[in-house]
């Protein structure tokens, strides 16, 4: 293991002393709110933080998917730059990553004023497997209808603009949430929601599992949290109002699915 990637390994283990194992299954929370709302309680999918130690030596925080018991689905944004090294921490188990794959199609798109990313998928897999049951990426339906309501999990700031591992260094584990609300394909590669105005996504929730229900009332990924386009300039990532909008990459389509397949073929199916 090279020096930075020990650190960072060392640096999460120690963060992560005492915490309570990970929830597998499927299942949503109740309550939910990343911003401006609660913590996430009862059952929640296989949520990760994605650490990695950039060039500049700077620790960054991302958000990943458990897809199996030795992968995790994140954003490509988070690990493009050629991190010196990165760290899977689902709680009660830390894990070097052994290798990581970008999806081949991640580019750059115009969106509005801002540039936005299409196909920003990666899988970050490491060797030892993380003994918890984990998120399955939902097959079973096609694209959520317009006005369904989604589930968003992720690590990132909170409501009270604290970071993740300022939160882990003061025993706050819990993994934030909130619903939104799905308003259609865009670009044809990517999906939006909006927020009713009392939670969003933020920094650090890229890469987190956007999660829907199938026929059945079973939970699965649907996409996962890219950018958001439409922040406050006074409260950033905090809605003012309803209506903000956020992006996701789908992984329901062809070429994600394919491409998750190919780099992590034991990945949890619905």
């Amino acid at each position: 293991m090279n020096q930075p990637k020990q650190l960072l390994f060392v640096f999460a283990s120690a963060l992560l002393i005492g915490c309570g194992g990970g929830g597998g299954g499927s299942s949503a929370c109740s309550a939910l709110k990343i911003n401006e709302g609660e913590s996430c309680e009862g059952g929640v999918p296989t949520v990760a933080a994605v650490l990695s130690v950039g060039q500049n030596n700077r620790i960054g925080t991302c958000t990943g998917t458990l897809i199996s018991q030795t992968a995790v689905l994140t954003a490509a944004h988070c690990v493009i730059g050629r991190p010196k090294g990165i760290v899977i921490s689902v709680p009660g188990h830390v894990r070097p990553a052994s290798q990581y794959f970008i999806h081949p199609g991640f580019r750059p798109v115009q969106y509005g004023s801002i540039v936005g990313m299409i196909f920003d998928l990666a899988v970050v897999k490491f060797n030892d497997p993380i003994p918890v049951g984990p998120a399955p990426i939902l097959l079973s339906k096609g694209a959520p209808e317009p006005g369904e309501e989604l589930v968003a999990y992720g690590v990132g700031v909170d409501e009270q603009g604290t970071a993740y591992l300022d939160r882990l260094q003061s025993g706050d584990v819990e993994i934030k949430a909130t619903y939104l609300t799905f308003a259609g394909v865009n670009h044809g590669l990517l999906y939006e929601t909006v927020s009713d105005g009392s939670g969003n996504t933020c920094k650090g929730d890229s890469g987190g599992p956007i999660l829907a229900r199938n026929s059945s009332g079973q939970w699965g990924v649907v996409a996962i949290t890219s950018f958001s386009p439409l922040v406050s300039n006074e409260r950033p990532c905090i809605p003012t109002s309803g209506g903000t909008l956020a992006v996701q990459s789908p992984v329901q389509n062809e070429a994600a699915v394919n491409f998750i397949r190919s780099v992590a073929p034991d990945a949890a199916i619905n």
